[in-house]
């Protein structure tokens, strides 16, 4: 009997080190943040955007050759969750911050001013600038170190809100910044990443009522601060709940 439990210890130590390993696979700390688009309107609009995302193992940056194969990680898919909050604070200025966390333990969080203009017809056009910072653990085979990053940036909002009888939202965005990548616990993971330039498209559609509305979100994101070893993510995709609560709905 004591042989018998000593045995289902062993299985389960194995079984939460291979986890472990799965978790803590390698791939680029920053990936395309799935930052609400909100569309401000006026003063005291205020929206609360929440929900999850996807973000699938389709691109792999290792060359094909037996050298750099001895390099090679295998990353999986990756999952997580994240929240916006935007505010109208004049009538023209605006603030927002977000959080994301994902199931690899690591976490961005980011911070922006913004202008905003309602035209007429309906559109809405944003210009935010802003910070982040981030990081979590990446393994590349046998070298582990948690990836840190501040990352400056520019977004470009356009879009229309309560469009027909379902309020339909709906838009794009595009992101623009510099990311500044440092690895403290080993300078030899720095041969995978770099400090570079990122951008990212983003398209979104919401419906539902006034108030609450669910929203569909997909991020692209194009960068040349990983070098050819080494994997990241290149597309997210988010399913979440948005709100408006604001005083004046129009």
């Amino acid at each position: 009997m004591p042989q018998t439990n000593t045995n289902e210890i062993v299985v389960m130590k194995k079984i939460l080190f291979i986890t472990a390993l799965l978790l803590l696979n390698g791939c680029a700390a920053y990936y395309p943040q799935m930052v609400d688009i909100p569309l401000i309107k006026e003063k005291g609009d205020i929206r609360v955007d929440a929900g999850a995302f996807f973000s699938p193992k389709i691109d792999d940056t290792t060359p094909e050759n037996e050298e750099k194969k001895t390099v090679k990680s295998d990353p999986v898919s990756n999952l997580g969750i994240h929240g916006t909050f935007t505010a109208g604070i004049t009538n023209v200025l605006a603030f927002q911050a977000y959080l994301c966390a994902d199931a690899h333990f690591r976490a961005h969080i980011q911070s922006a001013l913004g202008l905003y203009k309602r035209f007429e017809n309906g559109t809405v056009t944003e210009v935010y600038g802003g910070i982040g910072y981030g990081g979590g653990f990446a393994q590349m085979m046998s070298v582990s170190s948690r990836d840190n990053y501040v990352l400056t940036f520019t977004q470009i909002n356009v879009g229309k809100t309560d469009v027909g009888k379902n309020h339909f939202d709906y838009g794009l965005g595009l992101k623009g910044g510099y990311i500044f990548t440092h690895t403290p616990d080993s300078s030899s993971v720095d041969i995978y990443k770099k400090d570079g330039w990122i951008v990212e498209p983003s398209v979104f559609l919401r419906f539902g009522s006034s108030r609450i509305k669910f929203c569909a979100k997909v991020n692209y994101m194009w960068t040349n601060s990983v070098v050819e070893r080494y994997y990241y993510y290149p597309v997210s995709i988010s399913l979440g709940v948005n709100f408006r609560l604001g005083k004046k709905i129009k």
